[in-house]
């Protein structure tokens, strides 16, 4: 809401969702495409994950899909079900949280209304947007 009260159109917004979301999408093109989703996402840091998958690239030619030359197609149900896993977070994160990345920027984070989930603890006299004052799109 601060950048649209400082004129940001709503369409900026969506315009940035969208491209977040394609490039999620786009986790099944390659080993690069696969590490910089996770690198930009901070995913599967803790298994160093990607650093084995440039080892898989660089050291040993491998890739989701072979060439027909020197690459060597290594994907198989466990990859394609972690690319999967990973892109559902990403997806999920731009959906629920409202993060969206901004290409060769910050993360743009957006503030959901709590107030019904308040209001349903039990709590009174509690500020909510009316439906009107809500703008979203779900994906």
């Amino acid at each position: 809401m601060l950048l649209e009260d400082v004129g940001v159109r709503k369409e900026s917004f969506r315009d940035l969702q969208d491209l977040a979301v394609t490039r999620a999408r786009t986790i099944d093109d390659s080993i690069s495409r696969f590490n910089e989703i996770l690198a930009s996402h901070t995913l599967g840091s803790g298994y160093r994950l990607r650093e084995i998958m440039g080892r898989l690239q660089d050291r040993y030619n491998m890739d989701l899909k072979s060439d027909g030359r020197q690459t060597i197609s290594m994907d198989n149900p466990f990859f394609s079900q972690l690319r999967q896993v990973a892109m559902n977070d990403v997806l999920r994160d731009i959906k629920h949280s409202a993060r969206i990345l901004v290409p060769d920027s910050y993360l743009l984070v957006g503030v959901a209304d709590e107030g019904p989930a308040y209001e349903a603890a039990g709590y009174t006299n509690v500020f909510k947007l009316e439906e009107s004052q809500i703008y979203g799109e779900s994906l």
